[in-house]
């Protein structure tokens, strides 16, 4: 069995729903705190592997990026009363320029969650939903298990679900033509290649 020694984080006692000042004021962790529905949600930091992903899935896109998009992550979304952290974002540049301490969701043009063994029905299920109902226009999301892939989600317009626009795994290149082009090679995504 091995022991992890975390910092001890003190959360409220009452009952009342979260806001995101009251995640602005939680100390430092290595937990990730979010927040759906008033509801707190904590899930574990991400690992090695998740984090270098991560590295190479922002690199690639940063090259492919037209001019006035930016390519950031975690950066809070605020989709009030859920305030999810994607792991990478595509926004406007002009919204970045703005700054301040979270996105509201109709300025993302993509989010990117890479799933961890803690997140797995977060990622896969949740944040899309909460996603697709905030009317962020699209959602990609790699895998590790049971084999590395990138799966590209799109919004129909007037619809609240994604729909599929197609899954690839190692040694196949995804196809990307919206809302900009960029073909991504998934192999090119391992941790360890």
């Amino acid at each position: 069995m091995v022991v992890v020694d975390m910092p001890a984080v003190e959360l409220p006692a009452s009952s009342r729903w979260w806001t995101f000042d009251d995640l602005l004021a939680l100390p430092e962790s290595d937990w990730r705190f979010e927040i759906v529905d008033g509801g707190l949600l904590m899930t574990p930091g991400p690992g090695l592997w998740h984090e270098s992903v991560s590295d190479i899935l922002r690199r690639r896109l940063w090259d492919a990026l037209p001019s006035g998009l930016r390519i950031l992550g975690p950066v809070t979304v605020d989709m009030d009363p859920t305030y999810l952290i994607p792991d990478l974002m595509v926004l406007p540049h002009d919204v970045v320029r703005r700054g301040g301490a979270k996105a509201m969701a109709a300025d993302a043009l993509i989010v990117i969650e890479i799933v961890s063994p803690a997140s797995a029905s977060v990622d896969r299920i949740l944040k899309p939903a909460k996603y697709a109902e905030a009317g962020i226009p699209h959602f990609w999301r790699v895998e590790f298990q049971p084999e590395l892939s990138l799966t590209a989600y799109a919004l129909p317009e007037g619809t609240s679900s994604y729909t599929e626009l197609g899954t690839w795994t190692a040694g196949q290149t995804a196809p990307i033509r919206a809302p900009f082009e960029v073909d991504i090679d998934v192999s090119e995504l391992a941790p360890d290649r």
